[in-house]
């Protein structure tokens, strides 16, 4: 048998969407008002202190222009880290070649993992 729910109140009655919307029109929306900047307030705020959207798109695109400069800088460093890698490799391999350096150096070498 289901639990009969008790009311703290005996006047409370369950919420409706009547109510809550009665509710939302004359107390929630007037509230939000006081907080929030309406359309024609931004449209003034925009006029007041200038173009408000071109300054915004002039500084993305600043900040793009630093972002792609960083990549480049990025790929020519990795490329010329490859270079580097493969140099290296030459060198190791003339100093074995020509036992300039013991095994267990070229080993030291190796465990440094530099390429």
């Amino acid at each position: 048998m289901p639990k009969k729910i008790k009311r703290k109140i005996k006047d409370q009655k369950p919420l409706t969407l009547e109510k809550l919307a009665d509710y939302n029109e004359k107390i929630l929306i007037p509230s939000l008002e006081e907080i929030f900047v309406t359309k024609d307030e931004f449209g003034n705020f925009k006029d007041e202190f200038g173009n408000f959207k071109d300054e915004t798109q002039k500084n993305f695109d600043k900040i793009f222009q630093k972002l792609d400069t960083l990549l480049d800088e990025k790929t020519v460093r990795e490329h010329q880290e490859e270079k580097q890698k493969k140099l290296w490799v030459i060198v190791l391999k003339a100093l074995k070649d020509h036992r300039i350096l013991t095994a267990k150096e070229l080993g030291l070498i190796a465990k440094l993992e530099v390429f």
